[in-house]
Formats: C-alpha cells, structure tokens, sequence
C-alpha cells in the first residue's frame, strides 16, 4: 500500500510505477484501496526477499506485489479482487473474502509459508474471514503471517490468529494509518520490526485529536461498519 500517487523507489524493490499499463496504478476508493507507505512497502518487499521464503500470498495487498523486483514476483501470488492487476499478470489470482473456502486455487491450499493480509474493512467478520483464508493457505504452523489492522483488533488477533502487534507501524493513505491507529501483527519475532516507522512525525495529541475527530465526521463513524 503506498501513499503517494508517484512513483516510488524502496531499497532492495522495485519502483511502484504509476501508468495503465502492469503496473500498481490509482488506489479505488470504491474497493477501500489504500497503498502503502515507502517504509511499510520497504518492510514487506524485505520479508518476501529472504532466501528462506518460497511461496508468498499477498491478500489484497498490491502495492507491495508491484514494488517487488521480478524475480521475487515469481514466487509471490497476488490475490486481489480488483481484476485491472490480472492482465499480462500471470501471479494474479482473482480472490473475493466472501467466496467459500474451497475457490481458493487447490495448488495453493497449504503450500504457502509467508502470507501477507490487508483486509478491506476492520470489523471483525471481515478480519475473521481473512483469518480463515490464511488458515487454508498457510503450509504449516511454521508459516509466517503478517496481518494490518486497527489496533482496537490487538486482542482478538492475538487469540484467534496468534500474531501480536510489532513496534513498527504500518503506515498507508486511510486516515487511520495517518493516525497511527494500525498495527502490524505477525506471528514470528524479526528485528526490522522492532524498529519504529519514521515516516511518523511527532505530532502534539491536540492536532492527533482533531485530525481524528475531522476523519470520524466525514465516514459517519457512529454508524459505518469499517
């Protein structure tokens, strides 16, 4: 997921470049598309670098499919529900979280050992099916997970999926990411999380406050099921 609408480049990734023609493109706010930040997309395009990685599902997550070189694309799938990514994609697969468990492609169930997930919505059933998918896909319990949330999340993902909120925060263009109010959960200990995100600045709790108070009227936060 990456803030800006330029082009980006990350150490060790490649440029997400912004054109109509196979590459990341605009985010669709109709889809609650929102890309990362060049650190978070930097943390993540690392994780799927190492050696020791050789089979990745990105769940919605495509800024960081397209911020990857192209020999870490080949063992990376991305499955999105936004079909302009499938055209001359070969690692594309269509995926929609309502589906049923057993559309998920067979050669994939239990074969992937990094998942990385960014559900659409943060409300719980939605996390859940996510958590579910991951379950299908993931090769073993030595799989790694990586999953972006609300921080309201951090004990339900704790117990139901056993990953646990990591010191750097995931930064992306939502309101709530501007915020600081996501974190990254995984299941396994790495010292590149444990590093905060600098792309934060230190703001006073006062602009923190009315910044999220401004957000919570736009959506309608009382009633909007996020």
């Amino acid at each position: 997921i990456s803030q800006s609408m330029a082009t980006t480049a990350v150490s060790s990734t490649a440029p997400v470049e912004v054109d109509d023609e196979g590459q990341l493109g605009a985010e669709d706010y109709s889809l609650r598309q929102y890309f990362y930040s060049p650190a978070t997309i930097k943390l993540l395009c690392d994780l799927v670098a190492r050696e020791d990685v050789k089979c990745v599902a990105l769940l919605s997550v495509p800024s960081v499919f397209y911020a990857l070189p192209a020999e870490h694309r080949q063992k990376t799938w991305l499955f999105e529900f936004d079909r302009r990514w499938e055209t001359g994609n070969s690692r594309f697969k269509f995926f929609d979280y309502r589906a049923p468990i057993d559309e998920l492609p067979e050669d994939l169930r239990g074969a992937c050992d990094l998942i990385i997930a960014d559900p659409p919505h943060i409300n719980v059933p939605t996390v859940e099916r996510y958590v579910e998918i991951m379950g299908a896909l993931r090769q073993d319990s030595s799989t790694r997970l990586v999953l972006t949330s609300a921080e309201d999340n951090e004990q339900w993902v704790a117990s139901e999926l056993g990953c646990f909120s990591a010191n750097f925060r995931p930064k992306a263009s939502a309101a709530l990411y501007q915020l600081g109010r996501f974190r990254l959960y995984t299941n396994f200990k790495d010292g590149s999380f444990d590093i905060p995100n600098k792309e934060f600045d230190d703001q006073k709790a006062e602009e923190g406050s009315d910044l999220e108070e401004d957000y919570a009227w736009n959506i309608g936060m009382v009633d909007h099921p996020l």
